[in-house]
């Protein structure tokens, strides 16, 4: 390779890192300017052309949120509530990508194409079939009400399919072989195997759920049970919002995401690139 190839590939390479920076830097805009208004008072949060360098900050914001408002009861109803849909939609969505990639029946494929047919379904025309099924059982306003309508989510069964598909099946020939069941088979030797795709999963089940505020809005009805964004959201409906106040609200609401994003960064990444491997 001559040097004109090596100049040339340094700086496509050079080029491509400085894109990435400008969009990163452009994606976090949003996050910048919410996070510093919730800092400044209503006149200022609404001023346009809006001050990205303030000259001061304030706390009232964060001190009508916490004392004026049910923010803390909002906050733990929507990390118990996504951590626990994360949860089963990670485990059940396993449990279903499993023979949908290992197992040869009659009709896999046919069931296989079922759900990325059902992926095309736009969540809005589920919306009142659910509420009536819920209302028919009587868990209307209920956490398991909230919770049931998640657990079934083809697109998180079809991203487990693809990771599980990537495991070579000698291993689960060999475990049958010592006498492992099957059930003992998913628990002890593909979960472990597969953690990378389980991480990148949460990530996105546990963001789905909190920011799932259609489904939210028509199950709850009790102040009580009000997740973090329909609390947010409630605020605006005064007769003159304070857009200071939303703004906190909306960055108090920010921090879950970016921690669980965090804490799991190094399963998503690797999780995201193990499923591009075999489709």
């Amino acid at each position: 390779m001559n040097r004109n190839a090596v100049i040339s590939m340094k700086s496509a390479r050079l080029l491509g890192m400085l894109l990435v920076l400008a969009g990163s830097v452009i994606s976090l805009i949003p996050l910048y300017w919410t996070i510093l208004n919730s800092f400044q008072p209503n006149e200022i949060a609404m001023k346009v052309p809006p001050e990205l360098i303030p000259g001061s900050f304030i706390f009232d914001n964060y001190t009508y949120l916490f004392t004026k408002t049910g923010a803390f009861r909002w906050f733990i109803n929507s990390a118990c509530i996504s951590a626990v849909s994360a949860a089963l939609v990670v485990y059940f969505s396993a449990m279903a990508g499993y023979p949908l990639a290992k197992k040869k029946f009659p009709g896999v494929n046919v069931l296989f194409w079922t759900v990325l047919a059902f992926m095309t379904v736009p969540r809005e025309v589920l919306l009142l079939p659910l509420f009536l099924m819920m209302k028919e059982l009587h868990l209307f306003n209920t956490y398991l009400g909230i919770l049931l309508p998640t657990i079934a989510w083809p697109f998180a069964v079809f991203l487990m399919r693809q990771f599980i598909s990537t495991v070579p099946s000698e291993i689960f020939d060999a475990a049958a072989i010592d006498g492992c069941s099957p059930l003992a088979m998913f628990h002890k030797i593909l979960l472990p195997i597969i953690k990378p795709g389980l991480g990148a999963l949460a990530v996105f089940a546990f963001v789905n759920s909190w920011n799932d505020y259609i489904w939210h809005l028509i199950i709850i009805s009790s102040d009580n049970m009000k997740t973090l964004p329909l609390g947010v959201a409630s605020m605006s409906q005064e007769l003159t919002a304070n857009y200071g106040y939303l703004m906190a609200g909306a960055s108090f609401g920010a921090i879950p995401l970016i921690t669980v994003f965090l804490l799991f960064q190094r399963f998503f990444t690797s999780g995201i690139t193990l499923g591009a491997v075999k489709g």
